[in-house]
């Protein structure tokens, strides 16, 4: 028997519309997997990027995207689907999604022929394994993503919609199992973890590795923090449960139905709120051997916003994994995003230490999606921006008075320059230990050389005074 793909049951007008409307559309499904099913919250499609939403390296990718004299334009069949397009939109949608909740497949509108040829068969895999190539990249193998994958093909001919699965480890072979497709009356009953998390981690970039760009360097230095985390005790309302036990032991499996109610209209009540708490070991993220020549430092610091879902029988054990999904997540697209806008940025003369905001990671409700979606705003940005991203990445509507930016406020940079004078003291004093002693040693030498001179001239004058008696 095929795995079990449940859906929010809004999904399948949604899914019924696009097979009416007849033409080719693909993009990607948000939801989270579980251990013996998956749940779907929302289809995202797949718009076509501008160049300047491209990163450094899927521009790279792109040979003649800059020669080109026509803008691209969406693709009208699988075989002239993009990878770099998918991957693109996957790298920013995973940056919107709370923890808990990834990319857990794609869903193609297309006639039946056209999905089941080889080529178009070929084609889905290999965008299949760049949305899980790019999804997990931002985790720095930090979590385990599962590579199964799903494929909804909802056809226009026959406005079938029908769900497969596919594994994309590269040896495993390339075989698509059914999978059962159930829509669930009156939504799935999400569970909320909130958490907020200081960071104060200072990185001292390796003169020998100056060539490496600052990106990829201190991604290599922030890994060892992001597997030091992994092993953090999480709390769950102050309390220590087991992995294993339920997050909420009360948990209705029958939602509510209203008297005279259709489909889709259920009484939805809110998820259920349980408070996190990470407790690490506040160690550094790395230790330094002995004395290294850096060609600079890195430092962030700061009080993190987090968030996470879980579907409704979820343990403990794949609470903790959410929060801690939400916090690598969060730190690493912060710096990707920050990596990213010092491309249009010149080149600063100034000397000393540089203060660069990164931004600010702001909620946004409603949209109709039964959880909360995240954005990243820059100093100048505003909720309305957000809305803005959350459309065209999404496809959802969000008002501004639903943009929750409070959880986390602007740098005060005098804070910040204080903070950053007595860390770097710190580092000297702790880090830089054989420095202090090459110190010492030094001192106490010239002591005795300024003791030596003192005698000898003390003994010069004595012979001089004799001498003129």
């Amino acid at each position: 028997m095929g795995r079990t793909v449940v859906a929010e049951d809004c999904l399948q007008d949604k899914l019924t519309a696009l097979a009416k409307a007849g033409i080719f559309q693909i993009g990607l499904v948000i939801g989270q997997n579980a251990k013996d099913r998956d749940f779907i919250v929302h289809l995202a499609p797949t718009p076509i990027p501008d160049e300047g939403d491209l990163s450094s390296e899927e521009e790279e990718a792109i040979p003649s995207s800059k020669t080109g004299q026509t803008k691209p334009k969406y693709p009208d069949s699988i075989a002239k689907v993009v990878d770099i397009t998918i991957s693109q939109h996957t790298r920013q949608v995973v940056r919107m999604l709370p923890g808990g909740l990834d990319i857990i497949g794609i869903y193609v509108v297309a006639p039946l022929a056209e999905f089941s040829s080889s080529v178009s068969q070929f084609k889905l895999r290999s965008v299949l394994s760049v949305v899980h190539k790019t999804a997990s990249r931002i985790l720095l193998d930090t979590a385990e993503v599962r590579t199964e994958k799903v494929i909804i093909h909802v056809c226009t001919q026959t406005f079938k919609v029908t769900c497969k699965t596919v594994d994309v480890c590269p040896t495993s072979p390339s075989v698509q199992s059914s999978a059962e497709l159930k829509f669930q009356r009156g939504g799935i009953k999400w569970q909320q973890l909130s958490f907020s998390y200081n960071i104060n981690l200072n990185f001292w970039l390796p003169k020998d590795k100056s060539s490496q760009s600052l990106f990829k360097t201190v991604l290599a230095l922030i890994k060892p923090w992001a597997n030091k985390v992994a092993e953090s005790l999480i709390l769950i309302d102050s309390t220590l449960p087991d992995n294993d036990d339920p997050l909420n032991s009360s948990v209705d499996e029958k939602p509510s139905k209203k008297k005279g109610s259709s489909r889709g209209m259920m009484e939805l009540a809110p998820p259920k709120v349980f408070i996190a708490e990470i407790l690490d070991t506040c160690t550094p993220s790395a230790r330094t051997q002995g004395l290294i020549e850096s060609s600079g430092c890195v430092r962030l610091s700061g009080t993190l916003a987090g968030l996470a879902f879980v579907y409704p029988k979820a343990t403990v054990g794949e609470a903790r994994a959410a929060v801690l999904v939400d916090l690598v997540r969060s730190v690493v697209a912060r710096w990707e995003m920050h990596c990213d806008s010092l491309v249009d940025e010149p080149p600063s003369h100034l000397t000393g230490p540089i203060i660069h905001e990164p931004p600010r990671r702001v909620f946004l409700e409603g949209g109709g999606l039964p959880v909360s979606l995240c954005d990243y705003l820059f100093p100048g940005d505003t909720c309305a921006d957000a809305c803005q991203s959350a459309k065209e990445l999404l496809g959802v509507s969000v008002r501004k008075e639903h943009v929750d930016d409070t959880l986390e406020t602007l740098a005060d940079a005098s804070e910040v320059m204080d903070t950053s004078d007595a860390d770097e003291a710190k580092h000297l004093g702790v880090e830089g230990s054989h420095r202090e002693d090459t110190c010492s040693v030094t001192y106490i030498l010239l002591a005795i050389v300024i003791a030596v001179l003192g005698i000898a001239v003390s003994y010069v004058s004595l012979r001089g005074t004799r001498s003129l008696t």
